[in-house]
């Protein structure tokens, strides 16, 4: 009888429902792997910043990735940039090399706040790879096409804001948009990313082509990104992402 007992009990345990915070967070994580599914991902970006009252400030940078960590990215115009280099090891692990001065620098957590390049983005923006290990998620609404993520900056953690809310679409899981809050609830920027391309049935390879990173807190200054060219496995060395590379640039 008491075993009789104990079975049902197991068999009510699997019938509860999920919690809400383990449901959303599993879906950040869910997320985070299929996002870094490829060995390593190369693209093109052209980014182009829109401020009132100023002409469009154009660049086009490669980023590298590999595994859920590993990011460099390499300026190829306009010349007055050409050739410097940024290398992400961590969130808090960052370095850049300006052709200018011939060196490697890291950079300060005291600016990874600021608009990078003049752009909407931050240094953190243009760093993080997965959200998971950042952020503790709640699923606080779900429609038929998309999961709405509420996520609270996990404690330790040095990324800038401490509130997001993602809308991941169902179809791919993929974001659609990203918006990030101070502790006061104040939306400071937002982040749209469509026309999304997958590359295999599955669509466990998918990028956004265009993307849009508003900041509330400078007038509402926009920074678009729109991928140029799109590799994906191409061997990249474990190597490439070290600082000595960084300044050598021995990838070509």
């Amino acid at each position: 009888m008491r075993r009789s007992l104990t079975v049902v009990f197991f068999f009510c345990l699997l019938a509860l429902p999920v919690r809400a915070e383990d449901q959303g967070q599993k879906l950040l994580e869910k997320l985070d792997q299929m996002q870094s599914q490829a060995f390593d991902q190369r693209f093109r970006f052209r980014m182009t910043t829109y401020q009132e009252g100023k002409a469009p400030v154009a660049m086009v940078f490669e980023v590298t990735i590999k595994g859920n960590k590993f990011r460099r990215v390499k300026f190829i115009e306009p010349g007055d940039i050409k050739g410097m280099r940024m290398l992400v090891r961590a969130i808090d692990q960052m370095w850049v090399y300006l052709p200018a001065y011939k060196r490697v620098r890291r950079i300060a957590s005291h600016v990874r706040d600021q608009g990078f390049m003049g752009s909407a983005y931050s240094y953190d923006e243009m760093a993080i790879v997965t959200y998971a290990d950042v952020f503790d998620c709640t699923l606080a609404a779900e429609t038929e096409t998309h999961y709405q993520l509420k996520c609270k900056r996990k404690p330790g953690q040095v990324f800038n804001y401490p509130v997001m809310e993602m809308d991941i679409r169902k179809d791919i899981h993929r974001p659609n948009e990203i918006r990030f809050y101070n502790e006061k609830g104040q939306k400071l920027k937002t982040d749209v990313r469509e026309e999304y391309n997958c590359r295999d049935p599955e669509k466990k390879l998918c990028t956004p082509y265009k993307m849009k990173l508003t900041d509330h807190t400078r007038g509402d200054i926009y920074t678009t990104l729109e991928l140029e060219d799109w590799q994906v496995n191409t061997g990249v060395d474990d190597s490439f992402f070290t600082v000595s590379a960084l300044q050598k640039d021995s990838a070509k």
